[in-house]
């Protein structure tokens, strides 16, 4: 009788990356990755029209300059989403229906 090693590996690192995207480090990763993509996207390597502000709590919160900058943000988290853990992904999709909203006001 024989066990498939492979299946067993792959799940623990199922769980392992499972476990560690629901850390708030990871989700930081993350916000920094989409606001890198985002400044080259907008030409932006001096953060006048995107900045990414995080507080003493972790919370990562974007400020715009304008609307382009706003659909930047919105591109980034395009590009990226696919490679975001699946738990992120929900908060990600979710940041770029409220990013749709404050681009109208803009």
């Amino acid at each position: 009788m024989g066990a498939d090693v492979k299946g067993f590996d792959d799940s623990q690192k199922h769980l392992r990356d499972l476990a560690r995207s629901a850390e708030p480090s990871t989700f930081n990763e993350w916000a920094n990755r989409v606001g890198r993509t985002a400044k080259e996207i907008c030409n932006d390597p001096g953060c006048k029209r995107i900045k990414l502000i995080k507080n003493e709590y972790g919370k990562v919160k974007f400020q715009f300059a304008d609307r382009e900058a706003v659909d930047c943000v919105i591109q980034a988290i395009k590009t990226h989403l696919n490679s975001i853990p699946r738990t992120q992904q929900v908060i990600f999709e979710g940041f770029t229906t409220e990013l749709e909203k404050i681009k109208i006001q803009f």
